[in-house]
């Protein structure tokens, strides 16, 4: 949102790490910008928006502008944006049916002095502002053109249709942002700390987070002790947890969660299960096969995973802005920095999400080829689109408003679950899984009563027969 000059009306929706920004319009503060309607021009200056194809130009008439004094709202704490912004307003709304595939290309030039920020990691901000009032922000995956100092991203039709203006501002890491270290949590029974020690002969149960989220924000302590009824539900008497860098792929945070299950084992536990959400699945698959026999848990407990081989097809390639805009909105509140974003897509782990990846492969490989006893898998997908907004209890505005930005063309095949399809969530890739479909979403599936109930009654018995022998 491009500050001083027009005021918003702001709803940040938090939802356990995932969020979504929805902003009305109110009336442009005086002193603001004024557009006159002209036909579309574009500079070569490096700050451009170019048709993708000339039916966009033909069907609407374009005016480009940018204010170098301005800057977009960061999305959190996390983010700091330069000064800066493209602003594309259209004359009229376009129309994706009468664009025929078209789209935007979008070019915004730094200053030299910003070069060093944005090699460090940066992620450009979008904003769409549509007709109807509703206005969205995501990250846009971009290229960046280091001799000249250029960031350009595109956007399709499919996301212009309706639209008013397009912003684009480039958001690079906080100074104040301090990361969380990753390793081992502790729960005492009320709180998560990253103070503790690992008690021998106690039935032991391993938390793991996904992406945009730490055990303690996917396992809140508050304002139900979410931990605490797993462990009452499953018999356990400990419950640990692990933080790990979730912007790297499988075959990099597999190794370093392996390690840490084996200290568990070590400290002679007298059971262990493992407990995985989202992308926390494919770590914990990837750790799985390297462990010793002796040090495998007898549970691995799958929370909406993008499982092998099925990945997730938003991370295909021709995907890539559907996951911008999946990873704009996770990322909105959840205190990340840019940085990370763009960690996630230089690092291969984005890649690592596609259908039949070789980081899929090699993960169901190693699965497959694991020698006995291999661990019992209880694989729980939700069925839901996630509800964004909530006035007195009841769903205002669901995210299957966005299916067709979402879904339609993409190659996700429904129900999914706001995030994750359920027949990923559902593999039946995994050897002889116990697996349940529950209605409930992506971020509801960690806490759910129903699922920490069905949950609880798969994994209790075997704890105790694990117990005895």
């Amino acid at each position: 949102m491009l500050k001083s000059r027009t005021v918003y009306s702001t709803a940040a929706i938090v939802l356990g790490g995932v969020s979504l920004v929805l902003a009305a319009c109110s009336r442009p503060e005086s002193g603001g910008f004024s557009f006159a309607p002209e036909s579309a021009a574009y500079r070569a200056s490096g700050d451009t928006a170019t048709p993708l194809s000339r039916s966009l130009g033909s069907q609407v008439r374009i005016v480009v502008a940018k204010d170098p004094h301005a800057e977009l709202v960061a999305p959190n704490r996390g983010w700091q944006m330069l000064p800066g912004v493209l602003r594309v307003t259209f004359a009229a709304p376009p129309h994706e049916t009468k664009l025929a595939g078209s789209g935007l290309r979008l070019t915004l030039r730094y200053p030299a002095g910003q070069a060093r920020l944005i090699s460090a990691g940066h992620a450009s901000l979008i904003e769409i502002g549509y007709a109807n009032g509703r206005t969205v922000r995501f990250v846009s995956l971009d290229r960046v053109d280091a001799i000249s100092r250029e960031v350009t991203t595109e956007l399709p039709a499919m996301l212009l249709d309706g639209a008013a203006y397009v912003a684009m501002g480039i958001g690079v890491d906080s100074k104040r942002y301090r990361t969380q270290p990753p390793g081992p949590r502790y729960w005492d029974g009320k709180a998560w700390s990253k103070d503790g020690k690992i008690l021998a002969g106690k039935t032991t149960l391993v938390l793991i987070h996904g992406i945009f989220s730490s055990v303690e924000e996917s396992f809140p302590a508050t304002p139900s002790p979410c931990p605490q009824r797993i462990a009452d539900a499953g018999g356990y008497e400990q419950i640990l947890g692990w933080d790990y860098d979730w912007f790297n792929p499988p075959s990099v945070e597999g190794p370093l969660f392996q390690s840490f299950l084996e200290t568990v084992q070590k400290a002679g536990v007298k059971s262990l299960d493992v407990e995985a959400h989202s992308y926390g699945t494919l770590v914990t698959l990837a750790a799985l096969p390297r462990l010793d026999r002796s040090s495998r848990p007898a549970h691995v407990v799958l929370l909406g995973g993008p499982l092998p081989l099925r990945g997730t097809p938003l991370a295909k390639k021709e995907n890539g802005w559907r996951m911008g805009f999946v990873l704009g909105v996770l990322d909105s509140f959840s205190d990340q920095p840019p940085g990370n974003v763009d960690k996630a897509i230089d690092s291969g782990m984005i890649a690592s999400l596609a259908p039949n990846s070789t980081e899929l492969a090699t993960i169901l490989f190693g699965i497959n080829h694991m020698r006995p006893p291999q661990p019992t898998f209880v694989e729980a997908a939700g069925t839901e689109w996630m509800c964004l907004v909530r006035v007195y209890g009841v769903c205002a505005l669901s995210e299957d408003y966005f299916k067709k930005v979402l879904v339609e063309g993409s190659g996700v095949t429904l129900p999914w679950d706001g995030v994750v399809e359920t027949l990923a969530a559902k593999s039946d890739d995994i050897p002889q899984p116990v697996a349940k479909t529950f209605p409930v979403s992506h971020i509801e599936l960690e806490c759910s009563d129903k699922v920490v109930d069905w949950v609880g009654q798969q994994v209790k018995p075997r704890a105790r027969r694990s117990a005895r022998s």
